[in-house]
């Protein structure tokens, strides 16, 4: 009886029936596979199924698919994906249309074989199943890429969604409500890094459900091997099994969870199937699969389907053309498209098509698209009807040429290299300012043989060509692009013979010892800095950060696969305080080292001196009980050096690697009023610590003492811009009261979150900012014109006030320093946010102190634009009005950029982010003093 109401549901459904209570009922979809994995140059269809909350199918009505970035494929309208030319992660964004609603899905892509990264956060078990109430323990290692599995001493443990489930710093995890799914996060903090990873929970009685069945020809009834069968689950637990027949085409899915599934088969030759003998999956009879429980008999009798078949030409020659992309458009319904890719010889072959009328297109990268016969358009192409099981060849095809750039990339041996990434830039527009990875008018690969084609307008062009493990060069044999030969591209022709002959990359390696025992340093990190920008730019996003490795139980270390240019190199070590090559403690005193296209560098060797450290206890003055998570800062007097650590679970703190000096330490914590050693309230009052390095300076203790929310509100979080959202501990959260000088600061705690309170009711600008991490304003605004206010309302708690920090797109060893001043007073103007810009994009923000001091750090060698954004005040460019007119500000050659200072004219804006009020902006923004920012040495 079930199953014939669910027969009639699903016929209901078909009707249309259902679609007016779409929004009622709730529609979620299942986009199939959600996670795709292939060969460059593969490609795969991408599925989609719609269903009600109470397991009903429901149509789709459109679909737009997109791939970012887009260099590392293409797809169709109807979902067939075309992994493009080189290894690389990509994403597929599906926006889905069902009725009025739209919905939006992603799947993660991995084309090719890619280099193991030098960290990764592994969990274990990686995907599993937990029944509501039980529990799984999950371990966590680090692996190398040589394989080496480290157990990291400090994990945190997170669940996405929180009602997923509880877990503990042991990584215990127990499962919450069943019908979830979710991750278990691990975020370790390693070599200076915080990295994390994730294991797939799926809240659920036990995968312990199977189908069985058997899949024949429907021509012949013989046994089709190699089919592949599906169950797909319907309902908020996404779950797709897989399986192949057997020789006697027989199949099993097993580890199904409790559910209602629908079943599809297809063989290559064949129409697809869902059960039972429907193409459609709104008529598919659905089977409910119990714990324990195997539904047998689900058997399959497919039709082979119609074949169309031809071979692609060049027009200019009638050169056979591989990698062409071939379509069959049903000319009755147009949603409904068969693909196919041209091989070596030119040829392809549509198949499993359906009975009926098509139009055939076909597209090749460096051609123009073309429908059978000849023509230009769907309204004119000739029709090919088909019947299945019959066959139609000779349907050929002779493409006219685009405008394109070709050429062969080999290495200085003559050999070809797959897969070498090719950048075309406008040599109109390049100038030296601009970040030229923003100037890419088209990105291709080259094939298996070395070859590549660039289809680009008519025009002038500078040409790219790098690959892994070779130095990039531009087009003739030129390092940089000052130096380059300008390619130029007529229409409806190849600029041929635009060839690279590119030379392997370097190393850099060598030792580091303890100065002063002379023994080896194993796990010390050494990194190298290049000192050309625009070398840097072109790199991939890993390698922008520098390149680091770590040193072996002897000490020695190679940094591999270094192109060639200037670079300074440093070596540190836990305890031990940093070292630039040679034997110099800052980078004005360091020895460039100079690497050559294919020669390696040697004995680049360090020594390194024990650091001094601080520590102590945080705990609450009422009681005298520690407090876990504290922030603790401390900061050198004179030379503005800080490091930051938070407190254990008792309370203690340790900080180490410190320079000799005199240090504020500085603590904030959740709940209590911040405060500097010994017992002061701003750093004025404070008490500086005295190190002698390498000896610990102990016993630095502080006393908190705690207050009572009263006022209004703000929380939220605070978290990195990626998939796992993972925390941000320590950022910086300002609020300002659109119509009041006196801002309030706070910091995030170990879990990323914050809380603003005591703050009277209002409209309030909130700004986020991290160490590390592009600052902004709520909501997703980089200056304060384009934020969103947030409105406080007495003794109420404003909560999801979020923050999602893009990582800056580069670290580097520089810093840009100056002061802010406002034009109408001259004085310093606190809490304005500065910005390091190349070209269009943000590198490096940060916060002005109470006296309107910045320092911009972490900036690779090169030129920027330095911009200044703040409540109250226009948005200030150094030395200009705009971008354009802005004077350049060069770091590099171990010098660092001081005294850009920016001078703020008053923005006399009376109303921002839509408030009904009209009172102007303050032209004054002060930070109490006893907010300082830990990040900033002009604050702390």
């Amino acid at each position: 009886m079930k199953r014939e109401l669910w027969i009639i549901a699903m016929l209901l459904a078909a009707l249309g029936l259902f679609n007016a209570s779409l929004q009622a009922q709730g529609v979620d979809v299942l986009v199939t596979p959600d996670e795709i994995q292939l060969d460059v140059g593969e490609s795969t269809k991408i599925e989609v199924f719609a269903f009600t909350s109470n397991k009903t199918p429901v149509k789709v009505d459109s679909i737009k698919f997109s791939v970012h970035p887009d260099s590392m494929g293409t797809i169709t309208p109807d979902g067939f994906f075309i992994a493009g030319k080189h290894s690389g992660e990509a994403e597929i964004e599906a926006v889905i249309y069902v009725g009025n609603l739209k919905l939006r899905k992603l799947i993660k892509v991995l084309i090719g074989k890619l280099p193991p990264p030098r960290f990764k956060v592994v969990v274990e078990p990686e995907k599993v199943v937990v029944p509501t109430g039980t529990e799984q323990q999950f371990k966590v290692f680090i692996t190398t890429r040589h394989g080496e599995r480290i157990r990291p001493k400090h994990v945190r443990w997170k669940v996405r969604p929180e009602s997923l489930g509880k877990i503990d710093e042991t990584g215990l995890f127990v499962a919450g409500e069943p019908e979830q799914q979710g991750k278990v996060i691990a975020i370790v903090d390693f070599d200076n890094l915080t990295l994390r990873g994730s294991a797939k929970v799926t809240v659920s009685p036990p995968a312990t459900g199977a189908i069985s069945g058997n899949v024949i020809s429907d021509n012949d009834g013989t046994p089709l091997v190699g089919a592949h069968v599906k169950a797909v689950r319907l309902g908020k637990i996404h779950w797709v099994q897989k399986s192949e027949t057997d020789d006697s085409g027989n199949y099993f899915v097993g580890d199904l969870i409790p559910g209602i599934y629908v079943v599809y088969a297809n063989a290559r030759g064949f129409i697809g199937e869902f059960y039972d003998n429907t193409r459609n999956f709104l008529e598919a009879t659905p089977l409910n699969i119990a714990e324990e429980d195997t539904v047998g008999e689900i058997n399959f009798s497919l039709s082979k389907g119609a074949k169309i078949t031809g071979t692609i030409y060049t027009a200019t020659d009638s050169s056979l053309l591989a990698h062409t992309h071939v379509q069959a458009i049903l000319v009755v319904n147009r949603k409904v498209i068969s693909h196919a890719i041209s091989d070596e010889n030119g040829f392809y072959q549509l198949e499993s098509l359906p009975t009926g009328t098509y139009v055939i297109k076909a597209d090749a990268a460096g051609f123009k698209k073309e429908f059978y016969d000849d023509k230009k358009s769907f309204g004119e192409a000739d029709f090919i009807s088909v019947t299945e099981p019959d066959s139609v060849g000779d349907i050929d095809f002779a493409l006219a040429q685009a405008s394109a750039i070709t050429g062969l990339v080999t290495d200085n041996q003559g050999n070809p290299i797959a897969g070498a990434k090719i950048q075309v830039f406008s040599a109109i527009r390049l100038v030296a300012r601009l970040n030229i990875r923003r100037l890419i008018v088209k990105e291709t690969r080259t094939n298996e043989n070395g070859e590549y084609v660039a289809e680009v307008r008519p025009g002038l062009y500078f040409v790219h060509a790098s690959a892994e493990g070779f130095n990039g060069q531009f087009y003739d044999h030129a390092q940089d692009f000052l130096d380059a030969k300008p390619v130029r591209v007529v229409r409806d022709s190849h600029t041929t013979d635009i060839n690279f002959e590119l030379i392997p990359r370097s190393s850099i390696s060598g030792n580091v010892k303890d100065e002063v025992t002379g023994e080896p340093i194993a796990e010390a990190t050494v990194l190298a800095f290049p000192e050309n920008r625009r070398i840097l730019d072109l790199l991939r996003a890993n390698d922008r950060v520098g390149f680091r490795t770590k040193t072996d139980e002897n000490g020695n270390y190679v940094l591999e696969n270094i192109p060639a240019g200037k670079y300074l190199v440093v070596a540190e070590a836990e305890n031990y305080l940093p070292e630039f090559w040679e034997e110099a403690d800052n980078k004005k005193d360091a020895t460039p080292i100079q690497v050559e296209p294919g020669i390696d560098v040697e004995n680049i060797n360090f020594t390194l001196i024990h650091g001094g450290s601080i520590s102590g206890l945080v705990a609450s003055e009422v009681d005298s009980v520690g407090i876990a998570g504290a922030l603790v800062v401390v900061t050198e007097l004179h030379t503005k050096f800080h490091r930051r650590t938070f407190t254990e679970e008792d309370g203690t703190y340790k900080v180490e690697g410190l320079p000799s000096g005199d240090y504020l330490v500085h603590v904030v914590a959740r709940g209590f009023f911040p405060e500097y050693f010994d017992d002061a309230r701003n750093r004025r009052q404070a008490t500086p610590v005295t190190v002698n390095a390498p000896d610990e300076t102990a016993g630095i203790n502080v006393y908190l003492k705690p207050f009572k929310a009263r006022g209004g509100t703000i929380a939220g979080r605070v978290v990195v811009d990626d998939e796992d959202q993972t925390p941000i501990a320590g950022a910086i959260i300002i609020a300002v009261e659109r119509n009041h000088v006196q801002p309030q600061i706070t910091f995030t705690d170990s879990d990323g979150n914050y809380e603003l309170t005591n703050l009277r009711a209002g409209r309030y600008f909130v700004f986020a900012w991290a160490d590390g991490f592009i600052g902004e304003f709520y909501d997703d605004a980089k200056v304060f014109q384009d934020a969103d206010l947030v409105k406080v309302i007495a003794n109420h708690v404003t909560d999801n006030i979020d923050f999602a920090l893009t990582p800056e797109a580069s670290t580097g060893i520089y810093a840009v320093s100056g002061r802010i001043t406002s034009a109408e007073t001259g004085e310093g103007v606190e809490g304005v946010m500065v910005q390091a810009l190349l070209g269009d994009e943000i590198e490096v923000t940060t916060v002005t102190d109470e006296n309107g001091n910045y320092v911009l750090d972490n900036l690779p060698a090169g030129t920027y634009t330095i911009a200044a954004t703040g409540l109250g005040f226009q948005t200030s460019f150094f030395g200009g009005d705009n971008p354009d007119n802005a004077l350049p500000v060069t770091v590099g050659n171990g010098n660092d950029a001081e005294n850009v200072n920016l001078n703020l004219q008053s923005d006399n804006v009376t109303s921002v982010g839509g408030s009904d009020n009209t009172t102007a902006i303050p032209d004054r923004f002060e930070l109490f003093q006893n907010y300082p920012n830990p990040f900033n040495p002009e604050t702390t």
